[in-house]
């Protein structure tokens, strides 16, 4: 069950960014939390916002360790779930850079997710998985 080094380090990487994204979700949810409690109308509905983005932040975050656990265990599933953590990540990247981040931030956020979608589709890619 020896894998190959930029296997493990794809699983580092996903592992990585799950954990970053485990840490914003919670403070999307944080700060969902606190305009909740403020104000009448306005700003508890927008708190509501705040943590439903955080909640979808946390479903792509705990989409990646799933693939982690998927790949490590040698699934063919694993690929599938990849694939989706990463589409999903970057269009939350995507509209948040059509909702005024600034792009530095999204290019943070975005590099993990366009080396592991740069594997995926790799010749050695795919080749580590369907050696699961």
């Amino acid at each position: 069950m020896d894998r190959p080094l930029n296997f493990k380090i794809i699983l580092l990487l996903a592992l990585i960014q799950g954990a970053a994204g485990l840490l914003r979700a919670f403070n999307w949810v944080q700060i969902g939390v606190d305009l909740f409690g403020q104000g009448l109308l306005l700003l508890p509905f927008v708190g509501a916002l705040a943590a439903m983005r955080g909640l979808v932040i946390s479903v792509v975050a705990l989409l990646y360790v799933l693939f982690v656990i998927g790949a490590l265990l040698g699934s063919h599933w694993a690929w599938w779930v990849c694939l989706t953590a990463v589409i999903i990540n970057l269009l939350l990247v995507l509209n948040g850079l059509v909702q005024g981040a600034a792009v530095i931030q999204a290019v943070i956020w975005a590099v993990i997710p366009a080396i592991l979608l740069f594997y995926l589709f790799s010749q050695t890619g795919r080749n580590a998985f369907k050696a699961l």
